[in-house]
Parts: C-alpha cells; structure tokens; sequence
C-alpha cells in the first residue's frame, strides 16, 4: 500500500510538471522579471519518502510531512538566492514479508529542524535548485510490529547536526504557485561518525536520503 500511494504522489508530480510546461509566456516573464534585490516569501507543504542508507532496510518506504516558510530574492538576471526554515520528518522502515514467514516491522522517524541555503537558476519552463542544507535533530521516535519502543530500549542515537546537499526543480503551476521535487543526501552521518581506514577509505555512520515532493505558496508583493 505504501509503494502505490508513493507511486500515485510520483504520477501526480509528473502530471504537475507537464501541466506547469503549457503555462502562458506571459506569466513565465513575470515571474523572471522579479527586480534584483526585491524580497520575496513563499509558504511550503508537501510529502516525503526517505530511507538512511548504511541502516540494512533499503528502499524508499517511510513517509512523512514537510514544511516551513521561505525567502528568496533575485541576485543577478541569471540567479536566486533562497532561504527556508522548515519542519521535516526523515526516517527508515523495514517491511514485513510474509512470504519468507517475516513479519516484523520496524521503523525509525526522526524530526528535524532544516534550514537549507538555496540558488536558483531558470532552465526554459523549469527553475533548477541546488545548495547545503543544515539540519537541527529535535527527536525521534521507533515502532515495531507491537507498538512504539519505550525510549530507554531505542536502539538509534542521531548527531546533533546534519549537513546535506539538495537538489530540486521547481515546476510552476500558475504565477504564484510552483510544484516542487528535490533530493536531500546527508554528507556528514545523520547518525554514528565517519572513520579512516587504511588511512585514505573514509566509512561508516548512516545517511539520511530523501525524496521531497511540495507546493510552494510565492508571496510576492506589488510593484
């Protein structure tokens, strides 16, 4: 059931996006034409699926909610700078598979604070995203098959920080709304610490990937 309802958000981001291909030049010049240096704001809210990678589950299987507030002002003709502040739920889920006589489950759902420091540029139709993301742990929670895990039996313990890099495409849907699809990769280990090995092989800890589908509010003021 999750990976339909995964595929189903998946189809109606593609949908999106060729919707937001057949907008009108002239709504596209005005959202290019936004002065250098005006500020403007955007509300966000969408969906995630995630996984941490080094944690044995594999596959995309946990979603979550996202969102948050944004600025974001025009530096030259070509780009954008964008800040956001935003709620995130990341995590990990292991599935049962009843044709092996497995029925555990397992999940792992923490909560994050992200601000992520963006630069935009516009590609034709599109608008293409990519920056540092710094993410503030908050908590976290683990359920099995029984119900959550007390937290004195919580096996994970995740870093403070977390630094990852996002990329993204923005999609518009009409002037002031946009449609937007980006991948998050931890570069430092959302959980456990980086070690050396045979003094150059750098390994170990567990990286938080996720895939974030949103609709983003613009809020830009009158001229």
């Amino acid at each position: 059931m999750l990976i339909s309802l995964t595929r189903k958000l998946l189809l109606a981001f593609v949908l999106l996006f060729f919707l937001g291909g057949t907008l009108k030049a002239q709504e596209l010049v005005t959202r290019k034409v936004k002065p250098v240096g005006q500020f403007n704001g955007l509300l966000r809210a969408g969906l995630c699926t995630s996984q941490i990678y080094n944690d044995d589950f594999g596959g995309y299987n946990k979603l979550g909610l996202t969102g948050g507030i944004g600025v974001f002002t025009r530096i030259s003709q070509r780009f954008q700078f964008q800040i956001e502040m935003n709620y995130a739920m990341r995590g990990s889920r292991k599935r049962p598979n009843p044709k092996v006589g497995d029925f555990n489950t397992y999940s792992i759902a923490p909560h994050y604070l992200d601000i992520p420091l963006l630069i935009k540029t516009d590609i034709n139709f599109f608008e293409v995203e990519f920056g540092l993301l710094s993410g503030f742990y908050l908590y976290h929670t683990e359920r099995d098959q029984r119900g959550r895990i007390p937290q004195n039996q919580e096996v994970w313990q995740f870093n403070k920080y977390e630094l990852a890099l996002n990329l993204g495409i923005n999609v518009p849907i009409t002037e002031k709304w946009i449609a937007n699809a980006r991948f998050h990769y931890s570069i430092l280990p959302a959980s456990g610490q980086l070690g050396v090995v045979n003094g150059y092989s750098l390994t170990g800890g567990a990286y938080n990937n996720v895939i974030t589908l949103s609709v983003h509010r613009l809020l830009i003021p009158n001229r």
